[in-house]
């Protein structure tokens, strides 16, 4: 008889590092909206989302998906793997 194994985003251990990554990739999308010099309504705008949306994003409390992560980044006129590379060296 097998074991199955258990996936891994079904541990504690898991929740735990995703909302740590959650929070950072938040506080950077906001440090880049704010060096840009952009309303939370207007990078909504150029992002194709609404305010809400970016606010649970910047708290650390959205889970965009990555078509929404790629909109960001171009409203923010960066790279998704800098948004990425941001949120690693954050942590």
């Amino acid at each position: 008889m097998t074991k199955r194994r258990r996936s891994l985003r079904n541990t504690k251990a898991f929740e735990r590092e995703f909302a740590r990554w959650q929070k950072s990739f938040g506080i950077v999308v906001k440090q880049q909206r704010l060096e840009a010099k952009l309303s939370r309504r207007e990078l909504g705008k150029r992002a194709k989302f609404n305010v809400s949306t970016l606010i649970h994003i910047e708290q650390g409390d959205g889970n965009p998906m990555l078509s929404s992560m790629e909109n960001l980044a171009a409203a923010l006129r960066t790279s998704l793997s800098r948004l990425f590379k941001l949120s690693e060296e954050n942590l």
